[in-house]
């Protein structure tokens, strides 16, 4: 699981060895974004839909206080504060974060707190999937939706808007409706498993396709399908037979 965070503390070198750490020791963390400010951490979060936010308390005349109650308790995210001042403690933990890190980090420690944010984070993504899997059990076929793992947020996607996929070794290309698309670390099979019961077909190793976003079956060239976003998708000899019995019924 990818946990998306965000750092803020004023200092780039305190900033630099954390990512460094993290990037060494917390693989399931990806920085979304740095901040040097309690503003400029604002709008981060007002910009990207985050899971766990480092945060340093004394930043000039701002202090991670101050962001806090600028959200007046309105977000949905763990928090780890990282300061250089001990004297802060007790209020840290009045303020809910998750743990609270003296500089210079401790590897331990700093793994010790990840793997806390991971455990409270965890039940959280897995209830966004949850609901929206029993959301799906009362809609109708044509309004069926997939999440999307993107690396700021999950992104919800109606079935019938996806034309096709197409692979790049673990990752899979998704092209929607109106030229939306999306890169996902997940592969085809992955989603030829998810898909396959909705209206769709691997006409490639390399391709899968929403049949009814299908434009024409074009026979020049060995026979190739044009799709309503005006690509060509290639067929595989050994899926020809079974692709055009499908289309042409």
């Amino acid at each position: 699981m990818i946990i998306n965070c965000i750092i803020v503390d004023d200092e780039t070198k305190a900033r630099n060895n954390l990512r460094q750490l993290l990037h060494e020791y917390c693989p399931s963390i990806k920085i979304l974004d740095e901040a040097s400010s309690a503003t400029g951490a604002l709008k981060l979060i007002n910009q990207h839909q985050i899971d766990l936010l480092f945060l340093d308390i004394e930043m000039g005349t701002e202090s991670g206080f101050d962001l806090l109650r600028s959200l007046n308790g309105n977000q949905n995210f763990e928090i780890i504060f990282v300061t250089a001042f001990d004297k802060y403690g007790i209020q840290a933990v009045k303020s809910c974060a998750i743990d609270y890190l003296l500089k210079p980090i401790n590897i331990l420690e700093l793994t010790s707190a990840v793997e806390k944010a991971i455990r409270q984070i965890a039940p959280k993504k897995e209830n966004i999937r949850l609901k929206e899997l029993i959301a799906n059990i009362d809609r109708a076929e044509d309004e069926q939706r997939i999440a999307i793992p993107l690396t700021d947020k999950i992104e919800f996607v109606a079935v019938a808007n996806i034309i096709r996929l197409e692979a790049e070794g673990n990752y899979t290309h998704i092209y929607l409706t109106g030229g939306k698309k999306y890169l996902v670390c997940k592969t085809l099979k992955e989603y030829h498993e998810l898909l396959e019961n909705h209206n769709f077909l691997r006409t490639h190793q390399s391709h899968l396709i929403n049949y009814k976003k299908i434009s024409a079956y074009v026979k020049k060239d060995g026979g190739y399908l044009s799709m309503e976003d005006n690509s060509q998708i290639p067929i595989s000899r050994q899926k020809k037979e079974e692709i055009l019995a499908k289309i042409l019924k």
